[in-house]
C-alpha cells in the first residue's frame, strides 16, 4: 500500500509541477531515472546492502511502483534543475534530503530495510545518483547548460 501512495503522489506531484510543457519536455530524463535507478539498486539489492518489500524479482529485488515512481520524479527533478549554476549543488542535496526522509517513512512502515548500510550512505547515493540523471539530461541536451 505504501509504494502505492508514493507512486499515486509522485506522479500526481509530477502532473501539477512539471505541467505538460514539463512532461514533454524532460521524459527523457524521466527514462535515464529509471536506468540509474535500476543499476544502482538492484546492484546494492543483490549485494545484500539493502532490500524492500515487495520486490520483484525481474526487476532486481526492486518493487514494481516505487521502480515507476521513478520516471515522475526524475521529470520534477529536472524541471526544477536551477539554471544557475552555484544553485545547482544546493539543490542536489536538499532533494537528496527530501527522498532520504521518504526513505526512512518506508523503513518505519516496514517497506524497506537496510542490511548492510546507513541513511549515510542513502543520503551519498542519493546525491550521486541526481547528479548522474542531470549530468546525463544535459549530456542527451535535454537540460540546457547554465550559467
Amino acid at each position: 500500500m505504501a509504494w502505492l501512495i508514493w507512486f499515486v503522489f509522485s506522479l500526481g506531484l509530477s502532473i501539477l509541477a512539471a505541467g505538460k510543457k514539463g512532461w514533454l519536455q524532460f521524459w527523457p530524463v524521466g527514462l535515464v531515472a529509471l536506468v540509474v535507478v535500476y543499476v544502482l539498486d538492484s546492484a546494492l539489492v543483490n549485494l545484500g546492502a539493502f532490500s524492500y518489500r515487495y520486490g520483484v524479482p525481474a526487476l532486481g529485488g526492486l518493487p514494481l511502483l516505487y521502480f515507476l515512481s521513478v520516471f515522475p520524479n526524475g521529470i520534477i527533478l529536472a524541471r526544477f534543475y536551477p539554471p544557475r549554476r552555484r544553485l545547482r549543488l544546493p539543490y542536489v542535496l536538499v532533494v537528496a534530503v527530501l527522498f532520504l526522509f521518504m526513505e526512512w517513512l518506508m523503513i518505519i512502515t516496514g517497506n524497506f530495510r537496510h542490511l548492510h548500510w546507513t541513511l549515510e550512505y542513502s543520503l551519498v547515493l542519493n546525491a550521486i545518483g541526481m547528479i548522474l540523471v542531470l549530468w546525463l539530461g544535459e549530456w542527451l541536451g535535454v537540460i540546457k547548460p547554465g550559467e
